[in-house]
Order: structure tokens, then sequence, then C-alpha cells
């Protein structure tokens, strides 16, 4: 029997690595949510939906939330690409060995 696996939706795996990133510079910066929503003008409950993928900052947001955590968008971009590489990357099946 075949297990199935949920496959995930290209929109869906880059809005998780949105989410992570912001979640991992916040906590690498000290910050809260409240606090990191704080600096934005956002409300709490903003900096959480994007955390946990649920919506899709716009480019505008995503400045304010780079700008408030003291790092250039640039490196969260960089990050979510590594991320989103590191998800799709297939591990090898079992029994499969490279041969030289």
């Amino acid at each position: 029997m075949q297990r199935r696996t949920k496959q995930i939706q290209p929109t869906d795996l880059k809005m998780k690595a949105i989410g992570t990133v912001v979640r991992e510079f916040r906590e690498r910066a000290g910050h809260s949510q409240e606090r990191l929503s704080g600096e934005c003008g956002f409300d709490r409950t903003y900096i959480s939906r994007v955390e946990r993928g649920i919506i899709n900052p716009t480019v505008g947001r995503l400045w304010r939330i780079a700008d408030a955590l003291e790092t250039p968008l640039s490196h969260l971009a960089k990050r979510m690409e590594v991320w989103i590489a590191d998800q799709v990357r297939v591990p090898p099946r079992r029994g499969d060995t490279k041969r030289t």
C-alpha cells in the first residue's frame, strides 16, 4: 500500500518560508511579537499570522519588518530562498546508492 503525502503548493511554501524566517530573525533579535509589531506599527496578531504562514505580507510591510529587526530585506529574502531549497530537496530513497 502506497502512503499518500500532502504536496505543499508553491504559494503555501513561500508563505511558510516568510513566516519561518521572520520568526527566526525576530527571536534572534530578542523581540517579542508585540514589540516587533509595535515597532512596525502593526497589530500583534498581524505578526502572528505572518509567522504562521496564514497571510502573505506586502513588500512594503516586509521592508518595515526588516527595518524593525535592523537587518537588510535582502538578508531575509536570501534566508527564505535557502529555507525553501531545504524543504524541496528530496532525500535519497532507501536502497539508492551512488555508484562511481
